[in-house]
């Protein structure tokens, strides 16, 4: 439940007074946010139980006219566990209905959705390549994106990320473009991404990758599938990465693939897992998922015959106020 603030300003009796058109205008503020409560058990080399989770804060202001509009967004986070504080989304964000452009903190297209992922462990530390280094949300870094929109289909967007000599990176730069196009029950969606990045006291690397994917409605919910491919540009790893998932309702499952291109033997990651939400006391703002995931890795660091297995389990409380 969000509590929201609306103030409508109309401008005629000023148009007459200084003898000019005003376009009218419209406020609007609200504040709300979420409290998410995550208890794990995960079974790798050692069985762990472990909590975490956060309290988000969402405060939205925006500035309409007839042909514009202006937004800022900011999402603090309060962690369960230790006392620094974080923050998702932090933007401001202009232009028109057709065109904007958002500068800040925030996430981009999404070239390889996963569904409902709420525990995802990953087996012989591999994580799968997404199209996704230069999404956003990162700490230090400047990201801006130019968005277009021509009709409601299509959607394109422009990223572009850079910092240098900061706290985390002596140097990161960025290009990412990315579109979605949907009609009807079908969508696709494909993205390239640029990347050189100097961690902080680090050496420089780099990487070009694209993403391409598709989704469908279908029974009553909707399967996605997608591909990423990274190549290294400093000698480093190759990655290829599939996704496949469905989700429908309350329920989702997926799976994800991947494999590292490396001096030796390949390593190759399978990973699947599930979830199932259900609501608290019958409030439609307050509930608890069920979730389990399963991972497999394969000649793990480019050692052949070196395999990790991880199992993991979760229970998600959320309530959105």
């Amino acid at each position: 439940m969000k509590t929201k603030l609306k103030l409508s300003v109309a401008c005629g009796i000023a148009a007459l007074l200084v003898g000019f058109n005003v376009q009218a205008q419209e406020k609007t503020f609200s504040i709300g946010g979420d409290v998410e409560l995550d208890l794990t058990a995960k079974d790798a080399a050692e069985t762990s139980f472990y909590n975490g989770g956060r309290v988000k804060l969402n405060a939205t202001g925006e500035l309409k006219g007839d042909d514009y509009f202006i937004k800022g967004v900011a999402q603090p986070l309060v962690p369960f566990k230790g006392s620094d504080l974080g923050y998702d989304d932090v933007y401001l964000q202009m232009g028109r209905s057709n065109w904007d452009v958002q500068i800040g903190r925030f996430e981009g297209i999404d070239l390889f959705p996963v569904g409902k992922d709420t525990v995802a462990e990953h087996a012989g530390g591999m994580g799968p390549y997404g199209t996704n280094a230069a999404r956003g949300r990162k700490d230090s870094v400047i990201h801006t994106a130019f968005h277009l929109k021509p009709n409601d289909a299509m959607n394109f967007e422009l990223g572009v990320m850079g910092a240098k000599n900061t706290s985390d990176f002596d140097e990161f730069a960025a290009v990412r473009p990315a579109m979605t196009y949907k009609a009807g029950a079908f969508a696709v969606r494909a993205g390239f991404e640029s990347v050189k990045s100097t961690p902080a006291g680090g050496t420089e690397s780099s990487h070009t990758g694209f993403g391409v994917g598709a989704g469908f409605d279908v029974i009553g919910g909707t399967v996605n599938a997608s591909l990423s491919k990274k190549n290294a540009d400093d000698d480093g790893v190759d990655t290829t990465s599939v996704a496949l998932n469905f989700t429908q309702g309350p329920w989702g499952v997926g799976y994800i693939t991947s494999k590292d291109d490396m001096i030796g033997a390949d390593p190759k990651l399978n990973t699947f897992f599930g979830a199932y939400t259900v609501p608290l006391f019958g409030a439609k703002d307050a509930s608890v998922t069920f979730a389990a995931s399963t991972s497999k890795a394969t000649d793990v660091g480019g050692v052949e015959g070196t395999d990790d297995k991880v199992n993991a389990a979760r229970v998600r409380f959320n309530y959105t106020f």
